[in-house]
């Protein structure tokens, strides 16, 4: 059963340790989901870009200037549906630091056996980032630069992954949710929190869905957030998470919190079933392994929280 804890020190590694190099396992991940996918096109569509603010407005009008819209970055993604002609709900899937893989094609597929269409969305690859497990920190700092592939600018890809959806004719534009794992995770919490880089933006997603993403407390929602953790993760720390549903329920909207007991980090990861060292980009190992319990019971929340969320009213 899923509660709440506070992270205790990390398990010791014991030989069944699997050491498998970083890029190796993505490697992996990759060639299962071309095996796997069902049903899926690989769509083109760009990023969203930011209006204009006011001042820049003001200013541009000041000197008889004419601001031109900047040009999204151009993205794709592996898009599939349910039978029959809809209108669908509709879910963006972002993946984690290792890229797309096995597992956000399994979940894809299970989202279309219950009447969801996905779109996997690809972050990394057409901008020619192989990971940033090692590279990129999840406490970086988004409000300095905005580096390829950060939170901060994925979270701009899904909102184009959003306006893309919205014109499809089996899409309902109005009931489309977000779900993001780890790197992807935080990527999405950014997508849909207020005063964030998407504010600004016109296209609204309805819900969102976190798998253990290191969380940051200073962040708003007013919009419906499932947050689902391992407590024993390493990598994305419960306690951050806790400290933000904590300030949720001082004035922002609800977030509902799972962590699974001595459940660690990717732990719907069915390939992990012996676990897995990953260097981090502070040095750090951490340690990555499925957890059969917390992956069925991820499974049911997830289908009764888009079930609640993007219901028809």
């Amino acid at each position: 059963m899923a509660k709440a804890f506070s992270i205790g020190d990390h398990k010791l590694m014991t030989s069944r340790m699997i050491m498998l190099p970083l890029a190796c396992f993505a490697a992996m991940m990759f060639l299962g989901i071309q095996a796997s996918a069902h049903a899926t096109d690989v769509v083109h569509f760009t990023s969203a870009v930011l209006p204009p603010s006011p001042f820049k407005l003001r200013q541009a009008k000041a000197q008889g200037k004419e601001l031109k819209q900047e040009p999204g970055f151009p993205l794709w993604g592996h898009l599939s549906k349910p039978d029959g002609t809809g209108p669908f709900p509709a879910v963006v899937l972002m993946h984690g630091c290792f890229g797309i893989h096995l597992t956000h094609a399994r979940w894809a597929s299970l989202l279309n056996e219950l009447g969801y269409v996905t779109l996997i969305l690809d972050s990394f690859r057409p901008r020619s980032v192989f990971n940033v497990c090692k590279t990129f920190p999840f406490w970086y700092p988004f409000w300095i630069t905005l580096p390829a592939a950060s939170p901060a600018v994925r979270a701009l890809d899904a909102h184009g992954a959003l306006a893309y959806l919205q014109g499809l004719l089996f899409v309902d534009p109005t009931r489309i949710g977000v779900i993001g794992w780890a790197h992807g995770g935080i990527s999405a919490l950014e997508a849909v929190r207020i005063y964030g880089i998407t504010d600004r933006l016109p296209q609204l997603f309805k819900a969102a869905i976190a798998f253990y993403p290191y969380c940051l407390s200073d962040r708003s929602f007013d919009l419906p957030i499932l947050i689902l953790m391992g407590e024993a993760d390493d990598r994305a720390l419960l306690s951050l998470c806790q400290d933000l549903q904590a300030r949720s329920l001082n004035g922002s909207a609800s977030i509902e919190l799972v962590a699974y007991p001595g459940a660690y980090h990717d732990f719907d990861v069915v390939e992990l079933q012996q676990g897995l060292s990953v260097e981090g980009a502070d040095g750090r190992t951490h340690w990555y392994k499925y957890d059969k319990e917390a992956h069925e019971d991820a499974i049911e929340r997830v289908k009764s929280f888009l079930a609640e969320h993007l219901s028809r009213r």
